[in-house]
C-alpha cells in the first residue's frame, strides 16, 4: 500500500470514527447502526482493512466482512424509508344527479343520487313518469 493510499484510508477511518462516536453519544434508546454509518465503515475497511476498521469503530468484524461482500456484489441495503410522499392526483368530482317529481296534489319526491347510482337515473326517471302518466 503506498503512502497516498494509507493517508486516504486513515482519513476515511478517522471520519467514520467521528461519525460513529457522534451517533453513539446521541441520547435515547439505542437503535441499530444506520446504513449510512455502515457504508462509511465499509468504505474505510476497503482501504484500512477489516480488522483495523472493526477495532477502531468498535464493530463486529464478521458483520463488517459480510457487508463488504454485499457491497462488492452490489447488494447494499438501502436505508428504510421513514417518510414517503405520494403525489396528489386530485380526485375527480363525483357525478351526482337530483330527480324531483311533484303530483298535482302537492306530494313531492326528491331523489339525490351520487357516484355510480347516477347511471340508473334515466331508467328511474322513466319508471316514475310511466307510473304517473
Amino acid at each position: 500500500m503506498d503512502r497516498n493510499q494509507t493517508a486516504v484510508g486513515a482519513g476515511a477511518l478517522a471520519q467514520a470514527k467521528r461519525k460513529f462516536e457522534q451517533w453513539r453519544r446521541t441520547p435515547g434508546p439505542r437503535e441499530r447502526i444506520p446504513e449510512r454509518l455502515w457504508r462509511m465503515a465499509v468504505a474505510a475497511a476497503a482501504v484500512a482493512g477489516v480488522s483495523a476498521t472493526a477495532a477502531q469503530l468498535r464493530l463486529n468484524a464478521t458483520e463488517l466482512r459480510k457487508r463488504m461482500r454485499a457491497a462488492a456484489d452490489g447488494r447494499v441495503r438501502e436505508e428504510a424509508a421513514r417518510f414517503v410522499e405520494l403525489p396528489f392526483v386530485g380526485a375527480a368530482p363525483e357525478p351526482e344527479c337530483i330527480l324531483e317529481a311533484e303530483e298535482p296534489t302537492g306530494t313531492k319526491l326528491r331523489i339525490h343520487l351520487k357516484g355510480g347510482a347516477t347511471a340508473q337515473a334515466l331508467s328511474l326517471g322513466r319508471m316514475l313518469w310511466r307510473d304517473t302518466a
